[in-house]
């Protein structure tokens, strides 16, 4: 090479063959630049661009400091010798495969992002202005734990498909949390408890704007993120994301999921590793439902924080600790049922603690729970709102159309509108059905609908192009709709025609009781009523019929009719 003219004999037996074939390729033969970096690197043991990091670069500034040159020409030449290293990065590389721990570059102390292990991505960070932003000194974090952590996060980071400047929004509240988490002493970012995180928003003051904004997003990322990656589950997470387990299907509410489980409000650390040992069980052992599950922590948890107001644990719990608690209960507006649903779930986390040989409190929950009578509101829909829907229906988006008229027909759960499969609804003769899966009760049913629906959603199948046993209504992921998504977009379009009821414009399961009281109103046993709805009992299906003053005034027409006399029996004999 015409280069290698001009550089002395000894500087070229100093460094080796694959250094000098990298340095040209970037000099392109300029002498002045060649030279440069040869002289360089014969006082140092690189043997090849692979071997340059964090440390080497700042050598070069150094040397470039004690020179007496402009400023310009001194970025030129740094500029010069970050291209070096990042246009001899292999290509292997740069072949999509994702970013690890485990590799050589993250098992650094410090992690310069420029020279990360993808010709692209660190290309992207050429155009950041301050390149000491891009230096990760892990040196300083007194916890190997919290090292650990930053690793797993910056590598999710890096992995996402994402331009620079929408990196960023992630990269900069990181280095803040990480920051924060080392001065206050915090070694496991799964446990921040809230008061943790509310301090973590103080801290911020000062920060930028993009920062501040972005964080509580970076602490749900880190959470999130670390629940799911790491090797082992860490079950004292402050936050369980469901993502993480491989759930039955049955459990799963497919248009209203259950994407996590939150112990973050209980601030005593022992009552909170209970709820967890106790939830550990539900998730793992139980054949409960996600919700079901959620709405348990959720009681259990209402205790617990009244405990944290005590300053009590809950193996120091005593009979007067629950007639306390039943008393604050007793004067909150809660129905009977849930009231003794308080108690029943206190009881049961109490039988699982002993079960596990934590010694506490022994107590019979009978002499707390309340009698009562199932309440009944009245929540069928007005027949004149129902006109005026149906009228302005034409004008709704053709998904909420068919919805509405699958609700209205049928009366099944808001929630098994949006998890309707392509298929559900098919034809036997004269005869036609829909099968649908009670996520709730957790067994597919089949009932009788109009000839006209079936036809309808055929109709809307082959428009749609929907295959056999793919989500008949679909997000934009293709999965589930989702049920609030579905009542928001009922409310949007009714209120923008004008359709109102009352102090509200759309609730879904005000259907289940119109469909209930005209069937039971039309002559259908409550039997037929509450196999037609799925409920577990009768009692469950008297509380969706709604008072019927007609069948009243019928009813009594027929009694009369047949008994025209008042006189009772007893009265008639004595007559005699």
């Amino acid at each position: 090479m015409a280069v290698l003219k001009i550089v002395p004999k000894l500087y070229q037996e100093k460094i080796s063959e694959k250094l000098k074939e990298e340095i040209s390729l970037v000099t392109t033969g300029e002498a002045k630049y060649y030279n440069r970096l040869y002289k360089f690197f014969q006082y140092t043991d690189i043997q090849c661009t692979a071997d340059i990091n964090y440390e080497t670069r700042k050598m070069y500034m150094d040397s470039l400091e004690k020179e007496d040159i402009s400023e310009k020409y001194k970025a030129e030449l740094l500029s010069l010798f970050d291209r070096l290293k990042i246009e001899n990065m292999p290509n292997v590389y740069s072949q999509g495969k994702p970013f690890s721990v485990e590799q050589e570059f993250f098992k650094q102390d410090k992690l310069f992002l420029l020279y990360v292990p993808n010709k692209k991505k660190a290309q992207s960070f050429r155009q950041v202005v301050d390149k000491n932003d891009l230096l990760w000194d892990l040196t300083r974090i007194h916890s190997s734990q919290l090292v650990r952590q930053t690793k797993i996060l910056l590598c999710e980071i890096l992995n996402m498909d994402k331009v620079q400047r929408h990196r960023r929004y992630f990269l900069e509240p990181l280095k803040a949390l990480v920051r924060f988490c080392d001065k206050y002493g915090i070694d496991d970012i799964e446990e921040m408890e809230q008061a943790d995180e509310n301090r973590f928003y103080l801290y911020l003051n000062k920060e930028s704007e993009i920062i501040k904004k972005q964080a509580s997003k970076i602490v749900e990322f880190a959470r999130r993120t670390l629940f799911l990656t790491d090797s082992e589950i860490n079950w004292q997470a402050c936050i369980w994301y469901m993502d993480r387990f491989q759930f039955d299907k049955s459990r799963i509410n497919a248009s209203s999921p259950v994407k996590s489980l939150s112990f973050i409000n209980i601030y005593e650390k022992e009552n909170r590793w209970y709820l967890q040992l106790y939830a550990k069980y539900l998730v793992g052992i139980s054949d409960l439902s996600l919700s079901n599950i959620r709405n348990t922590i959720s009681f259990i948890s209402q205790f617990l924080k009244y405990l944290d107001g005590q300053s009590k644990k809950v193996t120091e719990l005593e009979i007067q600790d629950i007639a306390d608690y039943v008393s604050i209960l007793d004067v909150s507006d809660i129905k009977y049922s849930t009231f003794n649903r308080y108690i029943t779930h206190i009881h049961t986390f109490l039988q699982f603690l002993k079960m596990k040989n934590i010694e506490v409190l022994k107590f019979y929950p009978e002499r707390f729970l309340k009698k009562g009578f199932p309440e009944h509101n009245e929540r069928s829909v007005p027949e004149k709102t129902i006109a005026h829907l149906i009228k302005e229906l034409p004008a709704f988006p053709e998904h909420l159309q068919l919805m509405y008229l699958i609700l209205f027909c049928t009366g099944i759960r808001k929630s098994e509108v949006c998890t309707i499969k392509s298929g559900a609804f098919y034809s036997q003769g004269n005869e036609n059905w829909m099968r649908i899966y009670q996520s709730k009760m957790r067994r597919e049913k089949v009932i009788p609908v109009p000839s006209l629906l079936v036809g309808l959603v055929n109709d809307y199948e082959k428009k749609y192009g929907i295959k056999n046993g793919e989500y008949l209504f679909k997000n934009k992921k293709g999965g589930a709709f989702n049920g609030q998504t579905f009542s928001n977009q009922m409310i949007r379009e009714c209120k923008a025609r004008g359709i109102a009821c009352g102090d509200y414009i759309f609730r879904a399961h005000d259907y289940r009781h119109n469909l209930a009281t005209s069937m039971y109103g039309n002559g259908v046993s409550i039997q037929g009523v509450r196999d037609y709805l799925g409920h577990s009992s009768e009692n469950m299906t008297k509380q969706y019929i709604d008072f019927m003053p007609e069948r009243i005034v019928s009813a009594e027409d027929k009694y009369f009719s047949r008994n025209q006399s008042f006189k009772l029996k007893g009265v008639e004999d004595d007559e005699r």
